[in-house]
């Protein structure tokens, strides 16, 4: 009777033990398949942009040339050079680039401090038509550049501004995104704390730059890093009000690469790449605060 009970015990170990290694096998091949499909994922998603960087660095006469049928020797560059980066270069990329910071950087600083003082304003008081006046704010950022292009071009040239630094910036501070964020995250900003200081004597002013801002870390990066990307990659509107070579921005100097009749693939690569690095390595050593400024203002991707 107890060899019966002990023949049995071995027998369910060894099921168990068996049902496990299947469990295991099927878990290592499930998380196997889906590794490769990310790879594979993966590898078609970086295939364009390392053939941009090729081509970036390749005569123009021979940009095409493993591409049709395509060979993995069109990932590497075909008899190197940095002509294509020279031409942009010689063309005004430098005073396209000291342009396009020089906006971006206004309007990171000034946009920053009017949408900051706005969603201070709209997420810590209550006033009559709050909520009509930030419904407002809010369809702006979902109304297309192009449908008050043209009444804000006509209002920018009465006031002088073309062809100017002014005429590029002001347009842009009033960000509604922006706007949006601080709102949603003063919201939630302990009002014990900003009753306290008044109970003090502080006013608010002083509460806002002593308290508020002092512990908004996370939105005022992901405020800033919105209006830097928005504003370092905008094309359509520098180039109805400041078309001159002395005053285009990136973009504009990339465009240049791309004729009525002939494109310069080399140095249209060379552009893109240049315009998208910038951005990139300004933003990649703040991606953390980024994402905790998106993750606390309830904004979901």
């Amino acid at each position: 009777m107890a060899f019966s009970k002990n023949k049995d015990l071995e027998s369910d170990q060894t099921k168990y033990k068996s049902l496990r290694n299947k469990k295991f096998f099927g878990l290592v091949l499930n998380r196997t398949v889906v590794y490769v499909i990310l790879m594979f994922l993966a590898v078609i998603t970086l295939l364009p942009l390392m053939w941009a960087v090729a081509a970036s660095f390749t005569p123009l006469n021979k940009v095409f040339e493993y591409t049709y049928p395509f060979q993995f020797k069109a990932l590497l560059p075909n008899d190197f050079t940095w002509e294509a980066y020279q031409n942009l270069f010689d063309r005004g990329m430098g005073n396209a680039i000291k342009n396009s910071l020089i906006l971006a950087f206004s309007s990171v600083f000034f946009g920053g401090i009017i949408s900051a003082l706005a969603g201070f304003a709209f997420g810590s008081f209550d006033f009559k038509g709050k909520n009509f006046i930030f419904a407002i704010v809010v369809i702006t950022f979902m109304i297309p550049t192009d449908i008050i292009a043209i009444p804000s071009y006509m209002l920018v040239r009465r006031l002088g501004w073309l062809n100017s630094y002014t005429g590029l910036i002001v347009p842009s501070l009033a960000h509604g995104m922006a706007i949006f964020l601080f709102t949603q995250f003063f919201k939630g900003f302990p009002k014990e704390l900003l009753e306290a200081a008044r109970v003090d004597g502080a006013s608010w002013f002083r509460i806002f730059l002593s308290i508020v801002l002092p512990n908004s870390k996370p939105v005022i990066l992901s405020a800033s890093l919105l209006l830097f990307v928005g504003q370092w990659g905008s094309f359509f509107w520098p180039l109805l009000v400041a078309p001159t070579p002395k005053m285009q921005v990136v973009q504009m100097a990339v465009a240049t690469a791309q004729g009525e009749y002939r494109t310069l693939w080399n140095e249209l690569m060379a552009g893109a790449l240049i315009a998208a690095i910038i951005p990139i390595l300004i933003i990649m050593p703040f991606q953390r605060y980024y994402i905790e400024g998106i993750s606390g203002t309830g904004v979901k991707g």
